[in-house]
């Protein structure tokens, strides 16, 4: 089974409540990007059990946020650069379209990242829990579940999972030590 701007307000979001999404994450040994468990698109069952150990980005986006799809391209890139043991995007999709539109739509534009629908909009279940009240937002995630950074795009997000998914990666010498 496949793995899994915000403004001042989420930031504010983020640094008031991360302390109990972080105590959530290390009392329960899970990952603090999901819920107990969500389904994607596909009725896959996405769990915060299933992300432990990876660096994950949340995106909230929509089809018709212009922003949104100027950054696809470069998700792409960055879900391309890592393995799905270190790094995963799950897509949030703040948009009542059908299912079938969707993922019609999805394939047409290779997007092979899980995604969840939410058809209430802003106030859908992840949207609240992470404050999004505007398209684009990214909430990432390190391997514990902690909040690492919210609102980042482009250059900047790319250089943050550099950093998160090597900072955590343990390294490995092959034929003993040079």
């Amino acid at each position: 089974m496949r793995a899994l701007a915000i403004g001042a307000v989420l930031l504010l979001f983020a640094g008031a409540h991360d302390d109990g999404v972080t105590a959530r994450a290390a009392s329960t040994g899970t990952h603090a990007a999901l819920p107990d468990e969500v389904r994607d698109i596909n009725g896959n069952r996405l769990s915060a059990v299933s992300l432990r150990g990876r660096v994950i980005l949340l995106d909230f986006w929509a089809r018709w946020c212009a922003p949104c799809l100027s950054e696809l391209p470069r998700l792409k890139e960055l879900r391309a650069g890592y393995p799905r043991d270190d790094f995963e995007i799950v897509g949030v999709m703040l948009e009542g379209a059908s299912r079938r539109t969707l993922v019609s739509w999805l394939n047409r534009h290779r997007i092979d990242w899980p995604q969840v629908q939410e058809r209430g909009g802003y106030s859908g279940g992840l949207a609240t829990r992470f404050g999004v009240q505007s398209l684009p937002a990214t909430v990432l995630f390190d391997r514990d579940g902690t909040v690492a950074a919210t609102g980042l795009r482009g250059d900047a997000l790319a250089a943050r999972v550099d950093e998160l998914v090597a900072r955590s990666r343990v390294p490995t010498i092959a034929g003993g030590m040079e």
